[in-house]
């Protein structure tokens, strides 16, 4: 429902020329926002297949930035040729087993040769987000892919391991291991080990964070 409302807004916000072959593709081919990743990818590719203009198609990048695929259509379409276009695209796509398409591999099927760029994303971070940023790149590497609040919080707990086996001051490369450890499960927390306890606290109580 909210991508629908998304892609409404984007309809409006679309020149005018472009509105009636947007809503088209949005109405005969259901499947095209998914395939597109966005409202605002799907209006730059009807934009683009309809006029001739160049594709602006934005996906995740790393952190901190967006990935921008440009691309220029071989041909012109009319609306409806576009509706086919699409159909064709969720076709080939289902067959192949992929739901949610790159932008890559949108150009790639459209038979166009994209150009791949970055760009700051403008979005601003959380709190979490900030943190994380904060942390060492080693520690950062150990918890790779993981939300930032969950990552923080694994930290937290490895940190909370240390005290409690009493070695709260440990190399960087112990801590990274001990951070690893609770990430994939082998480490252990106690169940009344605060932030700053010390001497060790015994016993350890807690079970894994985590079972295969």
């Amino acid at each position: 429902m909210r991508a629908l409302i998304l892609a409404t807004l984007i309809v409006f916000a679309t020149p005018a020329l472009a509105q009636d072959a947007l809503q088209l593709v949005l109405q005969s081919a259901p499947r095209s926002l998914a395939l597109a990743g966005s409202p605002q990818n799907l209006a730059s590719l009807v934009s683009g297949l309809t006029s001739g203009a160049t594709v602006r198609l934005v996906a995740a990048g790393p952190a901190g930035f967006n990935r921008v695929v440009s691309f220029t259509p071989p041909a012109r379409l009319s609306p409806a040729q576009a509706v086919s276009v699409f159909e064709q695209l969720a076709r080939d796509f289902d067959l192949a087993g992929i739901a949610a398409p790159t932008p890559e591999q949108l150009a790639a099927s459209l038979g166009t040769s994209p150009r791949t760029s970055l760009e700051p994303d403008p979005r601003q971070p959380t709190r979490e987000e900030q943190a994380f940023s904060a942390l060492p790149a080693d520690i950062r590497a150990a918890v790779a892919g993981l939300p930032a609040k969950e990552a923080l919080r694994t930290v937290e707990l490895a940190d909370q391991q240390l005290i409690a086996l009493g070695t709260p001051y440990v190399s960087d490369e112990r801590r990274r291991e001990m951070v690893s450890r609770v990430r994939y499960g082998a480490g252990y927390v106690s169940a009344s080990a605060g932030t700053t306890s010390f001497p060790p606290i015994h016993p350890l109580v807690a079970a894994p964070l985590w079972q295969p």
